[in-house]
């Protein structure tokens, strides 16, 4: 072949591979949880080894502050002992703020306040922790808390963090908020970005409603309403919740009356599923899972069925042993999973093997290219 002609090819081949579609980044996959113990759990490295590689914690913005003060030393005490428990094993965290550790009621509710703060607050935790480079500016801020009504103050403040991260740290990425997912998250999310003055292109969804009830609106309809990448912040599979969540709330496990442990572990395990479905369907957009939790409260004591005091979403029992969603986590989901996908069903005592939720077959309008910079917004 002439010099010419290999030229020629070379060529040919540089424009077909630019005119081939760039391949789709495939969704990381993290946990959320509270615990550094959650790190050290026996359990806790097969997940990692699977994929499961990133953490979410939530804490007060200011924290720090009071690291020293009494009574208010333990939240600082806390992030410190997680964020080194999650470092020890390699695991990148995603650090998402909510109010004051200030027990003054202004503080904690105050707008004004936490915005002439806020900033300085963000250079003491980089101060601290600048090895950490993922953040949220406001954890469910349409749930509770000084901005549940005013979502353009809270994107006056993500433009103040935003601006101080570009200026202090180039690779370091803001989420504009883990909105909880409900129909009006869209709307909310829409006025944060006139607060913002500017295309924000990373959002965070908290999706429990469409994951526990076999649904997809609430996330469909943030991904209508905003452009750019989504991370699911907080999901996962319910097993249980207060009683008086469940009343007032309830998931299709309630609907549906169920109490017993092989009812529970069925609905979560369905919705561990809807899960994996919401993110086939809409991969190209959503660029992380954060699934809540590996464990409840610990409890050797516990007995199948009964419901925990607070929350149980874990993998694992209160007792530490593996729920169907674990296996189903490592067998069928997480990038580096291993095995076939096993049982059908969410449990071997359960009697039910319905599917969870829509097929996720088919592309989705809604998935759009994604936009990345330095600080993504």
């Amino acid at each position: 072949m002439t010099a010419s002609a290999r030229a020629a090819t070379l060529v040919a081949v540089l424009l077909t591979a630019a005119l081939l579609p760039t391949a789709a980044r495939a969704t990381a996959w993290g946990i959320a949880d509270q615990k550094p113990q959650t790190f050290v759990n026996p359990h806790w490295p097969a997940l990692q080894a699977a994929g499961m590689g990133m953490g979410r914690y939530v804490v007060s913005y200011d924290a720090l502050r009071y690291a020293r003060t009494p009574g208010l030393e333990h939240q600082a005490q806390r992030l410190d002992e997680w964020l080194r428990a999650a470092r020890a094993v390699g695991v990148r965290p995603l650090i998402s703020f909510q109010r004051s550790a200030s027990s003054s009621t202004a503080l904690r509710t105050s707008v004004a306040r936490t915005r002439a703060r806020f900033v300085g607050e963000l250079r003491r935790f980089r101060a601290a922790y600048p090895w950490v480079r993922d953040f949220s500016i406001w954890n469910e801020p349409n749930h509770s808390g000084p901005y549940t009504r005013r979502p353009r103050d809270l994107g006056r403040l993500y433009r103040a963090a935003a601006d101080e991260l570009r200026r202090d740290c180039r690779g370091c990425r803001l989420v504009a908020g883990d909105l909880q997912g409900k129909a009006s998250a869209a709307r909310y999310a829409r006025e944060i970005e006139r607060g913002a003055g500017r295309p924000i292109r990373l959002w965070g969804l908290n999706n429990y409603f469409d994951v526990n009830r076999f649904t997809t609106s609430d996330t469909a309809s943030m991904l209508r309403a905003v452009r750019g990448t989504l991370w699911l912040t907080e999901t996962g599979g319910v097993y249980s919740r207060l009683p008086g969540s469940e009343r007032g709330t309830p998931f299709a496990a309630q609907r549906a009356g169920a109490r017993s442990d092989a009812e529970r572990l069925e609905y979560q395990g369905r919705a561990t599923r809807q899960l994996r479905a919401i993110v086939r369907r809409y991969g190209s957009r959503i660029g992380r899972v954060y699934v809540y939790q590996l464990q409840g409260a610990p409890d050797p004591t516990w007995v199948p069925g009964a419901q925990e005091t607070s929350w149980d979403s874990g993998l694992l029992d209160p007792r530490g042993e593996p729920r169907w969603s674990y296996g189903y986590l490592l067998r069928s989901v997480l990038p580096g999973r291993v095995g076939s996908a096993g049982s059908s069903t969410p449990s071997s005592r359960a009697t039910s093997s319905q599917s969870a939720g829509p097929s996720s077959g088919g592309r989705s309008p809604i998935a759009a290219r994604r936009r990345p910079s330095s600080v993504e917004q």
